[in-house]
């Protein structure tokens, strides 16, 4: 309790210095919010454990899933023309929204619908492919636009980011919780039922319905000038950002990151709903418990972000989570008790990982040409991630059913935890030791200033310590 009330007098009393009315940038933030509380909102009915429950409800197995997963990855790497096609464009926010919106129709409402009317197995896989390649790709050519257009909302200030990116995961994450607790519970309520097939189905609808509003909220924000060189060449997209060290050493660590990260994205679900038989409350749970753990959690992050900055705060929390995976290792049906107290340490962890990670991709992004900048990276970031994926479902399809393993009953999937381990680890270790590399120059001198800070603070605490117990003994 003494840190929840320590966290609303620090947090919360000045959030109207983030959030207000006052000016275009202000008014931009809370633009922002309310889009990202709406991403949030709509995002878990057509992501996550939602997503996997409408791939299985038309009998795609794990494979399948997987595959389903990764597509988009591939479709991503159309982003490669989003230089060119924007660059042409001197205001872009009609195209952006435009954009988007044709984005979702297909890739909400066109997959939602087409199995209704296509009943072959085969049929329906393949067009499930084509249609969310198709759709993907085509926002490929406009994504990093938003990305570049809200950027311009960020505070430039330090602590200040650190408290917006702090509350935007908070106000998220609180929604996320309540949806994920009502419509699990209602969906698990359904279980066995024709209703339940129906209600994923009725969220779905729901989900671009939202998607509309977020349009409209969003075009209420300004659109500034872009540092943009016009006629971008292609070759640019992969030669610019080799010219910027740091922000190359940043993108190389959001490819492995993403590598790491897709290892069992969409198939641990896909595990515990179907081989370790949990419902859909059961694991809503644990992710509205991040929650709480966020908000209980994040000071202590943020004075590890003020003291330490962004990459070595990020490797800390990559060594804490890196034994969490062995762990869920070892679970099998007779050990599930696991699930809950190690997914708590892994929120807790993850809290760190999501506050430190927010920011490394603008840390030593390049005003001019943001846009190529950001291609480079989303392309780069998109292979990598779609290689985890790979890796990942390869290994999930080694062996069909569990086998007997040191005395566990272990699937294929769980080996995927193995591999995010001990990378976990590695990639832990190189940034602990190499952060400067990573980090702005302002940023070190901060860190540096800090230490030898706290240095002197213990040093002069240790004497008055012994001057008491020496005037003790006089």
């Amino acid at each position: 309790m003494k840190h929840v009330i320590a966290w609303c007098k620090n947090a919360f009393v000045p959030i109207r210095e983030i959030y207000n009315l006052k000016d275009d940038y202000s008014k931009g933030r809370v633009i922002q919010l309310a889009s990202s509380l709406l991403t949030t909102f709509y995002n878990v009915f057509i992501t996550g454990i939602f997503y996997t429950g409408f791939l299985s409800m038309y009998g795609m197995s794990i494979t399948d899933t997987g595959i389903m997963t990764f597509i988009p990855y591939i479709a991503n790497l159309f982003s490669i023309f989003s230089p060119r096609l924007l660059g042409r464009f001197r205001k872009r926010k009609g195209l952006l929204l435009a954009a988007k919106t044709i984005y979702y129709a297909i890739y909400i409402l066109l997959t939602t619908l087409m199995p209704q009317f296509v009943t072959d197995p085969a049929g329906r896989r393949i067009l499930f492919i084509v249609i969310v390649g198709v759709a993907t790709g085509f926002y490929a050519l406009f994504g990093s636009g938003f990305t570049i257009w809200f950027y311009n909302f960020y505070p430039a200030n330090n602590e200040q980011r650190t408290r917006y990116l702090t509350y935007n995961q908070i106000f998220s994450s609180i929604l996320s919780s309540v949806i994920l607790l009502t419509s699990g519970a209602i969906t698990d309520a359904m279980n066995g039922s024709a209703y339940q097939d129906q209600l994923i189905l009725i969220f779905r609808y729901l989900a671009f319905g939202l998607v509309l509003i977020e349009v409209f909220i969003q075009s209420k924000a300004k659109e500034y000038p872009y540092q943009e060189t016009e006629n971008i060449k292609f070759r640019e997209v992969f030669t610019l950002s080799f010219k910027h060290k740091k922000y190359m050493a940043c993108c190389l660590f959001m490819f492995f990151w993403g590598y790491v990260a897709n290892l069992n994205n969409g198939l641990w679900n896909y595990h515990l709903l179907n081989h370790m038989e949990f419902g859909y409350t059961m694991i809503n749970t644990v992710s509205v418990a991040y929650t709480i753990i966020l908000l209980l959690g994040s000071p202590i992050w943020r004075r590890w972000l003020r003291r330490y900055s962004w990459i070595k705060t990020f490797s800390f929390a990559m060594l804490l989570f890196a034994p969490t995976e062995f762990i869920f290792f070892c679970m099998d049906k007779s050990s599930t008790w696991i699930f809950f107290p190690n997914s708590m340490l892994q929120n807790f962890f993850a809290v760190g990982l999501n506050l430190a990670y927010a920011n490394i991709l603008y840390m030593n992004m390049p005003a001019e040409n943001s846009t190529t900048h950001l291609t480079f990276n989303t392309i780069g970031c998109n292979v990598f991630s779609f290689l985890g994926l790979i890796t990942g479902t390869w290994v999930s399809s080694l062996y069909d059913g569990p086998i007997s393993f040191l005395g566990i009953d272990v699937y294929a999937v769980q080996f995927t935890t193995i591999l995010r381990g001990i990378f976990l680890g590695a990639g832990g270790l190189y940034l602990f030791f190499r952060w400067r590399d990573f980090t702005r120059d302002e940023d070190i001198r901060e860190v540096e200033t800090l230490a030898v800070y706290h240095k002197r603070e213990k040093e002069t605490k240790r004497a008055i310590r012994k001057a008491k117990r020496q005037a003790k003994r006089g």
